[in-house]
């Protein structure tokens, strides 16, 4: 492998960016312009580095992996040569392997309380990686969570901030008090995080929303808060309220989630 692909992958990684290799696995012994082995690189941007050919057949190849970030899912594909129409006139044909490489989505929970560790614990079954931040040592400790990933003990906003916040990071907010949940949610409004949930009644709702639009928050980013988070099904118990909520994150994770008008007042 080209040693600059490597250090394009190595430097994606690096910056939280998902990437795909797309490899020729077969190909005619005429007629294609590159051979079994050659390989490129795409981001999830669609900037590529390396060649598998070049012209329409590359172009192809890009699209598809893009779409196989986009879907999680590796595939073959197969590029023909014989000038028919909408094919080069080369006379060769070459299978393409596409493969993404996908960062793993990284649920970070503000606060460590009886929310949290059902929450927790339904993150990690769907293959997420857990953060824990809660300022109480003795809710933030591994005694309570041994299953999670990292556990932070320190001011939830202030640690907050010292995260590189990245598209596969999904942040619920459930911390004890209110005014912790605020200072976490202007921490992390402008970020981007693919999820922004908050713990909340209607009248903390409206109180959050307002103080934002105070400080001149966007519009189109207060669109992308989860007020309270959670589909509704009804939910009583701790347990509960965290199976609504992994159903949402799931769902924009899935870019199944269509939302609703939840910012009326």
């Amino acid at each position: 492998m080209p040693e600059n692909i490597l250090y394009k992958a190595l430097e994606a990684s690096e910056k939280g960016k998902s990437y795909a290799f797309a490899t020729i696995i077969e190909a005619t012994v005429k007629g294609t312009p590159r051979k079994t082995g050659a390989k490129m690189i795409v981001l999830d941007d669609g900037s590529s580095y390396g060649t598998i050919g070049g012209g329409r057949n590359e172009k192809a190849a890009i699209a598809e992996c893009l779409k196989a970030i986009q879907e999680h899912k590796p595939k073959s594909v197969t590029y023909n040569y014989f000038g028919r129409e909408g094919e080069s006139v080369c006379g060769g044909q070459m299978k393409v392997f596409i493969e993404p490489f996908v960062l793993q989505e990284h649920l970070i929970i503000c606060g460590a309380g009886h929310i949290a560790l059902p929450l927790s614990a339904i993150a990690k079954m769907l293959g997420f990686k857990v953060t824990i931040i809660d300022d109480r040592k003795v809710f933030a400790n591994h005694q309570r969570f041994p299953h999670v990933d990292k556990i932070v003990c320190g001011n939830h906003a202030t640690q907050l901030s010292k995260i590189k916040i990245q598209p596969n990071d999904y942040i619920a907010i459930v911390t004890q008090g209110n005014e912790y949940d605020f200072e976490c949610l202007k921490m992390v409004i402008k970020s981007s995080a693919s999820y922004i949930g908050v713990i909340s009644s209607k009248p903390k709702r409206i109180k959050f929303l307002r103080r934002l639009r105070q400080l001149r928050v966007d519009e189109k980013l207060l669109k992308r808060i989860h007020i309270p988070m959670g589909i509704d099904i009804g939910s009583q118990t701790p347990e509960e309220i965290a199976v609504s909520i992994m159903a949402q994150v799931v769902a924009v994770k899935n870019k199944e989630y269509i939302g609703t008008d939840k910012f009326k007042m």
